[in-house]
């Protein structure tokens, strides 16, 4: 078995967003280390809600979840639609 440091994956996530937006594609990173987004340059950071899971909480009732990955996915999307400069965090609302 492998060992995976959550800290390197998290970093590699936001090292591939960067490098997508200096192609001039917008990319959004959902993760709940925003601090690692910011610090590696990611333009767009989503916060997500747990490490393990970041677009949910399965510990929410299934209305409850679907409500707020559905808030999640949107907060993504207008971050998507956003023009931002610098690292940016934008947090869903639910």
């Amino acid at each position: 078995f492998a060992c995976i440091n959550l800290r390197e994956l998290y970093r590699s996530g936001a090292v591939i967003a960067k490098e997508i937006e200096r192609a001039r594609i917008p990319v959004v990173q959902i993760t709940t280390m925003t601090i690692l987004g910011q610090q590696i340059g990611a333009n767009r950071i989503v916060a997500g809600r747990k490490v393990i899971h970041p677009c949910g909480d399965p510990e929410l009732s299934e209305e409850a979840d679907r409500t707020l990955r559905r808030e999640i996915v949107q907060t993504a999307l207008s971050a998507l639609q956003t023009e931002v400069d610098s690292p940016t965090i934008f947090t869903p609302n639910a």
